[in-house]
């Protein structure tokens, strides 16, 4: 064996020993990353949709508004954040699994053994397959537009269409049930004072109504102002009659009509005296009665004013709730994607190779600083 052939291999190996670190830790993961992402890894469809989540409270804020709120959150903005948690929450897993199934989606034959579900890195338990569902389902806000945008990514451009849409029709159930639950929240209590108002006031008109056909008077108010009048005329036939009477008694003491008028002066005394009596002064006279029935007409009067009150009170309630609620707009529908988008294979070969460039390099700077401080 000459000695050429004899020192090829030692300079080799000589050659890999100096440059163990650069071979183990760049060009062996860049290797296994072109092997993964160019021949292995599976292709992912991306449907893309864009919503926009409003609410009649959300107003813009110009100049110093805008500067004194500084970094706080406006209602809006929770209302947009809420529905986003929502599409990356367990509740939204369970509304999809209603419509389709899932753990199909995410294992369909196309993915490639470290991309589909269940893998190494998420095995098949509900807590990693939440993990999972979270990496193929994304949701961007756009501050600028208001825009969120919600992207799902499938094996097949089928799945990853039906995913979005039907997490668009989640969340847009979610936006309902929070609406509901704040529209009653708000309404309910005012609902109940106006059927308390209604009580009461059907107690006052029942009572009225119990009191007019006792006393069988409408209104006893009215009925003693008749009687006043009626009195107020039978005291001035009265008047009248006795100065007839006197008058006669001086002209003419011998006339045979002087007897009949002073029968009618005492018939008229008797009359107002009865009629005095009626009005006040006993059991059942109109004075009570009046009393009694302005208390009730008071109630009445308390009772319909607390209904209209109630009435206004719920109205605006009413409102307000409007005012609360938050509406999901559909800008963009879930598209049918017609290419694979994912995985990015020359990006995330470039990535693991810049990524371990510079955990090489930074460990060979370190360790060679060690070793400088160790000499000294």
């Amino acid at each position: 064996m000459s000695k050429t052939t004899v020192a090829l291999p030692r300079r080799t190996a000589g050659w890999i020993r100096a440059r163990w670190g650069v071979l183990v830790f760049i060009l062996l993961p860049t290797l296994m990353a072109i092997a993964y992402f160019g021949f292995i890894a599976a292709d992912l469809y991306a449907s893309e949709a864009r919503i926009v989540v409003r609410s009649p409270s959300q107003t813009p804020s110009l100049g110093v508004a805008s500067f004194l709120q500084g970094g706080s959150m406006s209602r809006g903005e929770n209302d947009i954040y809420s529905v986003h948690d929502f599409m990356l929450s367990r509740d939204a897993i369970a509304a999809l699994r209603e419509k389709i199934n899932l753990r199909e989606v995410f294992s369909r034959e196309e993915a490639d053994y470290f991309s589909a579900y269940p893998n190494l890195i998420y095995p098949d338990n509900e807590e990693d397959f939440y993990r999972y569902y979270q990496k193929r389902v994304e949701v961007i806000f756009d501050t600028t537009t208001g825009i969120s945008k919600v992207t799902v990514k499938a094996f097949r451009p089928e799945d990853a269409q039906a995913v979005a849409t039907h997490l668009l029709a989640a969340a847009e159930d979610m936006v309902n049930r929070l609406n509901d639950r704040s529209r009653t929240a708000t309404v309910k209590d005012a609902e109940i004072q106006v059927k308390l108002a209604e009580q009461h006031v059907a107690e006052a008109e029942n009572a009225l109504l119990a009191y007019r056909n006792r006393e069988t008077l409408i209104d006893p108010s009215k009925t003693s102002t008749a009687m006043f009048e009626q009195l107020s005329r039978m005291q001035t036939e009265l008047t009248e009659s006795r100065m007839r009477l006197a008058q006669m008694e001086r002209a003419a003491p011998d006339s045979p009509f002087r007897a009949e008028l002073k029968q009618n002066i005492r018939s008229l005394e008797q009359q107002i005296a009865r009629q005095r009596g009626g009005l006040a002064g006993s059991k059942g006279s109109m004075a009570p009665k009046i009393a009694e029935f302005g208390q009730l007409s008071l109630r009445q009067e308390f009772a319909a004013k607390e209904l209209t009150s109630a009435l206004a009170s719920m109205e605006a309630a009413r409102a307000e709730a409007r005012h609360q609620q938050i509406y999901l707009e559909r800008v963009v529908e879930a598209g049918l994607p017609d290419r694979a988008l994912y995985p990015k294979r020359f990006k995330s070969i470039m990535v693991v190779f810049v990524s371990c460039f510079l955990i090489y390099s930074i460990g060979l700077l370190l360790a060679t600083g060690v070793r400088e401080h160790g000499q000294d």
